[in-house]
């Protein structure tokens, strides 16, 4: 809250949560024990209320100290807290509030350089704060689901299909900050966290579906590693390497399904196999990837495993180059990124950095500051205090 300080005779009060009693209420020294923070009744952090706004001279203001003593003073000059933050609430279904969600999760998407891209599946808190006469900024909170294109596809997330539960769903939760000026939205930040969906959600649809492995499970990096030397063989064009395992599930008997995301190097088949280490992942214009899916079985009492593999080879996106950068040693391209010892690429690791100083706070305002809302009606006029608002959040889930 700042460091507003007010005085009161020969009390003075700071906001910063170190309070000087130089006199007792009635003209006696306090001693040492009760130079504590002045507190109000029920509050435990020493904070004046927004709600006293003016301190007039001759007004009497009540307080108690740490430790039960009470006391009233009296202010000798006038002091004005600054004016209350004003916010504007919207139903979560309106669609400035989708428009802002859609926004901020393409934002989210252009950040994520891992994993899937997200999809909106509701959006659970909005409200809007005025920061200038042109100039609002938006505080929500979204829920979104993973979809099944990785983050490199060029694909629309509108053109994604959502990953369904029996395939163990992924779930996020983001805070997201966004600022609207003429009409266009810009990202402030965001924070987000996902997880894994309950194995039980998935067996009461699918009882014979099997949970997620480790990305970093020994069957899973040979599974990859198999499935992808089978898809170069055919290839005679362009030698990939695997850029990242995106998620793996173990079946029984012997079957492992793998999900992956390959890059493109500057190698042919022909010149990897004479030269492995040679073979650099193309950067820039020339930087392309694909996504493949994996299915390597080995029958009981058979010798040799059963190998399928499809991927979907992406056209060059000129815009990846930000988020695959090129080896420093370029014969280190030839190795796989070493897979996290988790299940899911969690969102925490790509939006936690993402405008952190502004993202950080988002979490407080949506909390403290819901006291303070102005409440409108559809046509923009402010509802009186006597008529209640019924704001409808959280919204409608889009898919489950």
């Amino acid at each position: 809250m700042g460091s507003r300080c007010v005085k009161f005779g020969v009390i003075a009060l700071s906001h910063t949560g170190h309070w000087k009693f130089n006199m007792a209420p009635h003209g006696k020294e306090l001693s040492e024990s009760y130079r504590k923070p002045l507190v109000g009744p029920g509050d435990q952090g020493g904070m004046l209320e927004d709600s006293d706004v003016n301190y007039k001279p001759g007004n009497s203001i009540h307080y108690r100290l740490q430790g039960g003593i009470a006391g009233v003073v009296k202010a000798n000059k006038e002091y004005a807290l600054p004016p209350k933050t004003i916010y504007k609430y919207l139903n979560c279904d309106d669609p400035e509030a989708i428009n802002a969600a859609l926004f901020a999760v393409g934002s989210i998407n252009r950040n994520h350089n891992h994993g899937y891209k997200q999809t909106l599946n509701r959006i659970e808190k909005v409200k809007v704060q005025a920061v200038k006469p042109d100039q609002e900024v938006f505080y929500m909170e979204l829920d979104v689901l993973e979809t099944k294109c990785p983050s490199v596809s060029p694909t629309s997330v509108e053109n994604c299909a959502v990953r369904p539960i029996i395939e163990q769903a992924v779930e996020g939760d983001c805070y997201v900050k966004l600022l609207k000026q003429g009409g266009n939205f810009t990202s402030l930040g965001a924070r987000c966290k996902s997880e894994l969906d309950s194995a039980e959600n998935m067996y009461e649809i699918c009882p014979t579906c099997s949970s997620l492995a480790k990305l970093n499970d020994t069957r899973v990096i040979h599974a990859v590693d198999v499935s992808l030397v089978n898809f170069n063989s055919g290839n005679n064009t362009v030698f990939y390497q695997l850029h990242e395992i995106g998620r793996a599930q173990i079946q029984a008997p012997g079957a492992v399904n793998v999900e992956y995301v390959i890059a493109a190097t500057n190698c042919s088949k022909d010149d990897a196999n004479s030269g492995l280490s040679a073979c650099v992942v193309q950067t820039g214009a020339a930087a392309h990837y694909g996504g493949c899916s994996g299915v390597v079985v080995k029958p009981e009492g058979a010798a040799d495993e059963q190998i399928t593999v499809k991927c979907d080879i992406y056209d060059p996106q000129p815009e990846q180059e930000q988020q695959v950068a090129a080896p420093s040693d370029p014969s280190a391209a030839q190795h796989p990124i070493r897979p996290h010892d988790h299940y899911h690429h969690n969102l925490r690791h790509s939006t936690g950095g993402l405008h952190s100083s502004e993202s950080s706070s988002m979490e407080h305002h949506a909390e403290a500051g819901a006291k303070h809302a102005v409440r409108r009606a559809l046509t923009g006029v402010p509802i009186p205090p006597n008529r209640p608002q019924v704001v409808r959040c959280p919204g409608n889930k889009k898919h489950f």
